[in-house]
């Protein structure tokens, strides 16, 4: 092998990471996916699994090319164990069923998604330094600005001539996040994986 750079704690976090981003990005994509009618959902979904299963299959090859690599320092705590991790999960549950609530009993439930979104993009501000990472605060803040462009479009509207109803803010939302996810987890993985390449078997 050549010199190494990544480590095998690295890419088992990089691996992790996938998972789990993609599995909530894979939830927005589909909650947005139908919103869409006819055959535009339906090709949306198809793409969302796909990418989806493209990560999968990112993380499997990350895990196994672990085994090739030195452990790591191991002087850089868990994430997932910090405190700055577990209060801004803890906030996120909180928050999210209050405001579903609230907003519901308000008379806005269509106001919910985009209140999700919200304060999903909040709590990654929470993960900055558990990670020690900003792409966290890019990820949140582009959250955040597709949850208020939602609530400045209208809830659904009529396309077509049969007046089929397209779930406009859902759609954005939904769709909008996925992306963003998707979008910090390649940041991510991209390097790792030119490293991969870099420091691979000769």
């Amino acid at each position: 092998m050549r010199d190494v750079i990544v480590t095998a704690d690295e890419l088992r976090g990089v691996a992790l990471t996938t998972v789990l981003v993609g599995a909530f990005a894979a939830g927005w994509g589909i909650s947005g996916s139908v919103a869409l009618p006819g055959l535009a959902g339906t090709i949306v979904l198809l793409i969302v699994l796909a990418v989806t299963l493209a990560l999968v299959g990112l993380a499997i090859t990350c895990m196994r090319a672990a085994s090739r690599y030195p452990g790591g320092s191991g002087k850089l705590p868990n994430p997932f164990r910090t405190r700055d991790y577990q209060l801004a999960v803890l906030a996120e549950i909180i928050a999210i069923p209050l405001a579903g609530r609230l907003l519901t009993m308000a008379g806005r439930p269509d106001a919910v998604m985009p209140a999700v979104a919200a304060i999903v993009g909040l709590h990654f501000f929470g993960l900055i330094r558990a990670f020690q990472s900003w792409r966290f605060a890019v990820v949140g803040a582009a959250m955040v600005l597709v949850a208020l462009l939602g609530l400045a479009l209208p809830p659904a509207v009529s396309v077509g001539s049969s007046g089929a109803q397209l779930g406009l803010r859902v759609a954005f939302v939904g769709l909008g996040c996925a992306l963003c996810l998707w979008a910090g987890l390649i940041t991510m993985i991209a390097p790792v994986w030119r490293q991969l390449g870099a420091t691979g078997p000769a």
